[in-house]
């Protein structure tokens, strides 16, 4: 009698925790690589490492000129999955064309776009997009983080981070994380796609705060910036696509982005400013 008793404590704890916990939809995360692959993003290979081990949660990586491949992985997801895509330097320029050639994203980081590539204004239907730049282009090498993309919703967030160090800002990798939870536990998509002009409230400090309200620091003194008009950019593949020779990766640039990038590297050959943080050619794979 005892063993049933504990035997049918255990069912209802289980059932319990089953009904109270939030549902949480899939997620699926689309991540753009920079310029050379994963080869410069040794901070972003390890947050994809980190995410992959989230519940619920698939990721995939681009190359940033890859981008059509992620739009088509895009919509292939089945109804009620939730979608994120994260671009850093000239993958954060790729998101924009990712979202002008898609019905619906739910939300979209760009971190640190380049000023030495081109992009279309946003107009595809995003729920949220948050851009993370330095406006010193001094700063991020001749201005490899420091373009604003121009789209209506953007919330701007300015940081002082070098363009090789802002990939390892814990600001950065909680906004990631807490934008899947968020995106995991929210309900029906259908609902934001239904009314785009009510973004969702911000899940991270480093979120936009009400324009009439001093916006506050963040740990790493990043101010957050709102503007009805910006600017936006352009994307990237997977790893297993960095066996081709790096001449055929430069023919499929802007045929202006290698000189500009090649001199502003000359001119700007600026050290990591985080301590203790070295750039490696990390072994990545999906």
């Amino acid at each position: 009698m005892k063993k049933r008793s504990i035997a049918l404590a255990t069912v209802l704890v289980l059932a319990c925790s089953l009904l109270c916990s939030p549902a949480r939809a899939k997620t699926f995360v689309g991540v753009l690589w920079p310029m050379f692959g994963p080869f410069f993003a040794v901070g972003l290979v390890e947050l994809v490492a980190e995410i992959k081990l989230m519940p619920n949660v698939e990721v995939k990586t681009y190359l940033h000129q890859n981008w059509p491949t992620l739009v088509e992985d895009l919509n292939r997801q089945p109804k009620g999955t939730r979608t994120l895509v994260v671009g850093y330097s000239l993958g954060a320029n790729s998101t924009v064309f990712v979202a002008n050639k898609v019905d619906y994203i739910d939300s979209i980081i760009a971190l640190q776009p380049s000023m030495l590539s081109w992009n279309p204004e946003l107009k595809g239907k995003v729920g949220r997009i948050v851009e993370i730049y330095n406006p010193k282009p001094e700063e991020t090498l001749g201005g490899m983080g420091s373009k604003k993309l121009i789209g209506e919703n953007i919330e701007y967030i300015a940081n002082n981070d070098t363009h090789l160090g802002t990939q390892f800002s814990p600001d950065f990798r909680k906004l990631v994380k807490s934008e899947i939870d968020r995106l995991a536990t929210e309900g029906d998509p259908g609902l934001a796609q239904a009314e785009p002009s009510q973004p969702p409230s911000p899940a991270n400090p480093m979120a936009a705060a009400p324009a009439a309200a001093t916006p506050p620091l963040a740990p790493n003194d990043a101010t957050i910036i709102r503007a009805d008009e910006t600017k936006k950019q352009p994307h990237c593949d997977s790893a297993a696509d960095l066996s081709q020779p790096m001449a055929e990766m430069h023919r499929d640039e802007p045929p202006h982005y290698g000189s500009l990038w090649h001199a502003a590297v000359r001119q700007e050959k600026k050290p990591d400013a985080s301590p203790g943080k070295t750039i490696g050619n990390p072994a990545c794979s999906d």
